[in-house]
């Protein structure tokens, strides 16, 4: 029922903003316009801003003889390239995040949902300058992790209620459970049939939000056994804390990825004009990718793919006497970073299109969840109106 009053709706609404001139996306816009459009592109800009870096880092390596490159193959010269293609992604990405933040900000239609968003688009700086500073400290990676993991927990629970929010609050979500004729499960329970009732809503929210509950848990678990000496991060040694942490979280997390993806697949289709797909692909690639992108580093260094790396002490000082460069666990901190540097890169362009701001700025979107509010509970969101700059 809901779904039918929201699709109908939602296709009116669509008509209102063709005939109006002034909010309809089918004007043309004048050269001049479309030229500033250009200008204030912050994905444009990042572009510019990485391709700009990398020429300087080509230019400054072969004017410094790139034959005699080898001769910098130590710890030092190693840690300090890496630290400076992290940083340039890091710093980059955050001020693209932080641009698309202000302009929610600055367009602010519907509060509830936006400020969600707002959070959501934080995870970016989050996890670019923690994973920046995990390459330029090796001994504050431990405590980096326990950030990011508190974060990406919360970052489950705020797009928990950025859904709700799209479905008209928790009783917009009952609604959509209940006119359903059966629960559908994803594979490998998905021949088992079940009756909707308002409870799958709380199993649903039961099942994402108990990661969001366990995940910052076992991360302080682990920062407390790494000062105790008993965590070895990275190893896959039994009798250290590092494996039975990563089966805790992971189950957890399977939990936590079935919940949503049973969520979705219930209530895809009155999210269908919120553009609900690429939201749940890119929060899914955030959280849980990066998760298994370190276990998989994990994994490489131990079956000895990522090994410790070897210096030359006879003919560079910075080897300082030693013929170790990286051990394993630096090694696989400096990787697996630096690759969240240049990921969170690439996540803050898929940012600019998924959690646009525009279509707050025009008023769809701000029309279309309150039409859903005033059907579900007679009345205007109260949240909405609230005046109010706190995030």
């Amino acid at each position: 029922m809901l779904g039918q009053y929201a699709q109908s709706y939602y296709h009116q609404q669509q008509l209102s903003f063709e005939n109006n001139p002034e909010i309809s996306p089918q004007r043309s816009l004048s050269c001049l316009e479309r030229f500033l459009a250009l200008f204030k592109n912050e994905v444009l800009w990042g572009i510019f801003a990485i391709l700009a870096s990398a020429i300087s880092l080509i230019i400054i390596w072969v004017v410094n003889s790139p034959v005699e490159w080898q001769k910098y193959k130590d710890p030092v010269h190693e840690q300090g390239l890496i630290a400076i293609i992290g940083g340039i992604f890091a710093i980059v990405a955050t001020l693209m995040s932080f641009y698309q933040i202000i302009q929610h900000f600055f367009h602010k239609t519907h509060h509830p949902s936006q400020k969600r968003i707002m959070r959501i688009l934080a995870v970016i700086p989050i996890y670019s300058i923690t994973s920046w500073l995990s390459i330029l400290f090796f001994q504050s990676a431990i405590y980096m992790e326990f950030i990011k993991a508190c974060y990406e927990a919360y970052i489950i629970y705020c797009f928990l209620l950025l859904l709700t929010k799209y479905l008209g609050g928790h009783r917009g979500v009952e609604e959509v459970i209940l006119s359903r004729e059966r629960i559908e499960l994803p594979l490998p329970c998905c021949c088992i049939k079940l009756r909707p009732s308002v409870k799958w809503v709380w199993v649903f929210k039961i099942g994402l939000l108990q990661y969001s509950w366990i995940t910052p848990i076992c991360s302080g678990v682990a920062v407390v056994l790494n000062l105790a000496g008993v965590y070895a991060n990275g190893q896959w040694k039994f009798n250290r804390g590092y494996p039975y942490i990563i089966i805790i979280i992971n189950i957890s997390q399977t939990i936590a990825l079935y919940s949503l993806v049973t969520f979705y697949s219930n209530t895809k289709d009155q999210l269908k004009p919120f553009k609900p797909l690429p939201k749940f692909i890119v929060i899914k690639l955030i959280v849980f990718f990066i998760f298994w992108q370190s276990v998989l580093m994990s994994g490489l260094a131990a079956i000895h793919i990522l090994r410790n790396t070897t210096c030359d002490p006879t003919t560079n000082n910075y080897c300082n006497g030693s013929t170790t460069g990286f051990t394993v666990e630096e090694e696989k901190i400096l990787l697996e970073n630096v690759l969240v540097c240049v990921e969170m890169f690439f996540f803050s362009i898929a940012h600019h299109w998924i959690f646009d701001w525009k279509s707050y700025a025009n008023g769809k979107f701000k029309m279309l969840l309150e039409s859903r509010y005033r059907y579900m509970n007679d009345r205007d969101d109260p949240e909405t109106k609230i005046v109010s700059t706190r995030f």
